[in-house]
């Protein structure tokens, strides 16, 4: 009986202690994440991207690994554990990234608009953003009940600078280059959809989220009933 209280308070200890540790796991996972890829768009942007693809795939290896310890740990921190910190923080880290996509959308139509970029270029333009809201939607997964329509409404309003830039360009500007037309349409159609698609909130995810919901409770009373 005298050492039911010890036992009690040990294991809110132990508990509290590992919520602490998956808080610092994941926003130091996620945040190297986020550092490691802005440096690797930096570099594709600044030093060419003949100079950024030596050595590419180990750093997007690196990079997907650094992402994938946080968005594991944040789950296991707010779903197992409890943790009501964390869900702030990565509401945060959504919000910083929806900043960073639409900073790239920008730069990358000044891109698209002159028209001084080959296929390779158009690619990895396509890779990045693809990249960017993957991440994001990933972060969107971990917190339950997220939604993601106030963060389509900066991208629709891009969505709608693009399209006056292709109609300024190929209608407006004589020496524009038809041959660029499709690749304009091609990133126009696919940043619309998924915006579109953020706005009208239709649950493609809601299986998948479901399912991870399932799974870490399923952890959580498991947990528990080990405390």
């Amino acid at each position: 009986m005298g050492n039911s209280p010890l036992q009690s308070h040990g294991s809110v200890s132990q508990r509290g202690l590992l919520s602490i540790a998956m808080l610092l796991f994941s926003v130091g996972g996620l945040s190297i994440a986020m550092l490691a890829g802005a440096k690797l768009v930096f570099d594709i942007f600044s030093v060419g991207l003949v100079n950024a693809l030596a050595g590419l795939p180990i750093k997007v290896i690196v990079v997907g690994l650094a992402y994938v310890v946080g968005w594991v740990t944040s789950m296991l921190a707010i779903r197992v554990y409890g943790n009501l910190v964390l869900p702030f923080i990565i509401s945060i880290f959504i919000w910083g990234i929806l900043i960073g996509i639409c900073s790239l959308y920008l730069l990358i139509l000044q891109r698209l608009f002159n028209q001084e970029y080959d296929m390779l270029h158009f690619i990895a333009y396509l890779l990045i953003m693809v990249a960017a809201l993957v991440g994001m939607v990933g972060l969107h997964l971990i917190i339950e009940g997220h939604n993601l329509r106030p963060l389509a409404l900066p991208l629709l309003i891009i969505n709608l600078i693009q399209l006056g830039l292709i109609v300024l360009r190929y209608v407006f500007t004589p020496d524009a280059q038809p041959a660029y037309l499709i690749n304009d349409l091609i990133f126009f159609a696919a940043m619309t959809a998924f915006s579109v698609f953020m706005l009208a909130h239709i649950g493609l995810l809601a299986p998948l989220r479901k399912r991870l919901t399932n799974y870490f409770d399923k952890n959580s009373v498991a947990i528990r009933t080990e405390d």
